[in-house]
């Protein structure tokens, strides 16, 4: 006696069953007799699709027998004809099929940096001592020429003396004023400060030392009567208004980033805005132990919101399509090496299509390069169930073949299969290795038997079959191509489906 169905199981069939069938049978029926067109095949359980009968009566539930008609079993091509009330309860949602951008990005973490073409540093020629300090904090912002310091140095006041008296005496243009004049500008006195001396005629007890350039003091090393000598640094001051930040690409992404790619950075304190921005350069070298190129962007920097030592998020485009069919990506079923989308050509009849597929971008969308032209509505919504339904209705029509003696043949599935070189009977339908001696399978045309024995949902009995993958049959035992587990044995099943006579099968 066959075990009874799980619950949830009898559940799953019956909105199964119920795509494509009526409510009433008997107004089916009627129709049937009235047309004299529609011809009964077989009677099967409304809970139960399983349980099929070659007349009309009472399933094990004490239910009406619903009539399933030939032109039902008909598919038109490969279409699944759903009714309309199960579409809405299993939720089918379309999408067009449009021609739109598909991009990709390399998403990693940054670092904001001082660009080092942005710093200049205060160093003198000569020594002397800080008699006053202008600019006294770290951080605070500078415009080129302002005055940082003043300090006093008796080289450069002998320096001084030396231009005016070669001045009054020779001239400013003679010889000696020049070479004195030359020596105040070689220690980066200002034209400004020379001027003045000119002007009062006398030489200043203090010098001003002035910012190289307008940025912000990024490193202050004076104090206010402090002794300073020539060489030592002073000041460090960098330009923020553009700025560095250096990102980590993964080796296997570093081959696709170029020098001019657009990038786009987004802050951890601010994710609703965006600063634009270019790679500027890639490193030469890897590092060895985070396995990382180092990639170097340049952004501006307008009112100063990066600021060095942050950490952002940067995205670097590095693949573009324009003008390509696309598809969403939730729309893709992919069952080893096919790709499948259901086409909707409206009245509950949805069409598997195989597709070929290239860039898969960002935004969850994923360019088609065959089997979609623009216009097509795509189930992007409840497609396995849809799916489900499709095998469901493809199982019942191996399962009338079977009772009637008839071979279901393989049809919609490749004209290839996959075989040992060494050993022809081990078959499979993808990739792998050979249980028997482990040389890699190789793919092949397939006869009608062997494409039938490949690709059938059911081993024969004294056949073996993966427990994981039953599409994976074979006459000896052995290990599974796929997952490595042991093939178990397909033991002799009875003769007659679950609920049917002997003689339905005649």
């Amino acid at each position: 006696m066959t075990p009874p169905l799980p619950t949830f199981l009898l559940l799953i069939l019956w909105v199964l069953a119920g795509c494509g069938s009526s409510a009433d049978p008997s107004s089916k029926n009627a129709d049937a007799q009235a047309g004299g067109e529609r011809k009964v095949v077989y009677w099967r359980g409304p809970m139960d699709p399983t349980y099929i009968r070659d007349e009309p009566g009472k399933s094990p539930m004490g239910m009406d027998l619903i009539p399933v008609y030939d032109d039902e079993l008909k598919s038109e091509g490969n279409l699944v004809e759903i009714s309309p009330g199960v579409i809405q309860q299993i939720g089918v949602e379309t999408a067009p099929v449009e021609r739109t951008t598909v991009f990709r990005h390399i998403r990693t973490i940054g670092e904001v940096e001082v660009g080092e073409d942005e710093v200049s540093v205060v160093n003198l020629r000569f020594s002397g001592w800080i008699e006053r300090i202008y600019v006294d904090k770290t951080g605070e912002e500078v415009t080129a020429g302002q005055a940082l310091f003043a300090i006093y140095s008796p080289e450069l006041v002998a320096t001084q003396e030396e231009y005016l008296i070669a001045v009054r005496s020779q001239g400013a243009d003679s010889r000696l004023a020049r070479s004195s004049r030359r020596k105040l500008e070689l220690w980066n006195i200002s034209s400004y400060d020379i001027g003045k001396l000119e002007e009062a005629g006398e030489a200043s007890r203090t010098m001003a030392i002035r910012a190289p350039q307008a940025g912000f003091v990024l490193h202050k090393n004076v104090v206010e009567g402090g002794r300073v000598v020539a060489g030592k640094d002073l000041y460090r001051i960098g330009n923020l208004k553009r700025i560095w930040v250096t990102a980590e690409v993964y080796e296997h992404d570093a081959p696709w980033v170029e020098v001019g790619q657009p990038a786009q950075l987004e802050l951890t304190n601010l994710t609703d805005e965006v600063v634009l921005g270019e790679v500027a350069y890639i490193y030469p070298t890897l590092n060895k132990k985070s396995r990382t190129l180092s990639v170097r962007l340049e952004f501006d920097n307008p009112g100063v919101r990066l600021k060095p030592g942050m950490f952002a998020t940067v995205y670097i485009q590095y693949r573009r399509k324009d003008d390509t069919i696309a598809v969403p990506t939730e729309a893709i079923l992919h069952s080893g090496r096919r790709k499948l989308v259901f086409v909707a050509h409206g009245e509950g009849r949805f069409e598997p299509r195989d597709i070929t597929t290239g860039l898969q971008g960002d935004q969850r969308v994923t360019e088609v390069t065959s089997g979609l032209v623009e216009g097509d509505l795509v189930v992007t919504s409840g497609q396995f169930l849809v799916d489900s339904e499709s095998q469901l209705q493809e199982a019942l029509n191996k399962i009338l073949a079977s009772a009637k003696g008839e071979p279901a043949a393989p049809a919609d599935h490749p004209e290839t299969v996959w075989s040992c070189p060494m050993h022809p009977e081990v078959l499979s339908d993808g990739e792998g290795r050979c249980p028997q001696c482990g040389m890699p399978l190789e793919e092949r045309a397939g006869t009608p038997a062997e494409r039938h024995r490949v690709y059938s949902t059911h081993a024969e009995p004294g056949q073996y079959t993966c427990p994981m993958h039953p599409e994976v049959i074979s006459d000896e035992p052995g290990r599974c191509p796929k997952c490595g587990m042991f093939l178990e044995q397909v033991e002799a099943e009875a003769d007659a489906m679950p609920g049917m006579d002997p003689g339905a099968a005649e």
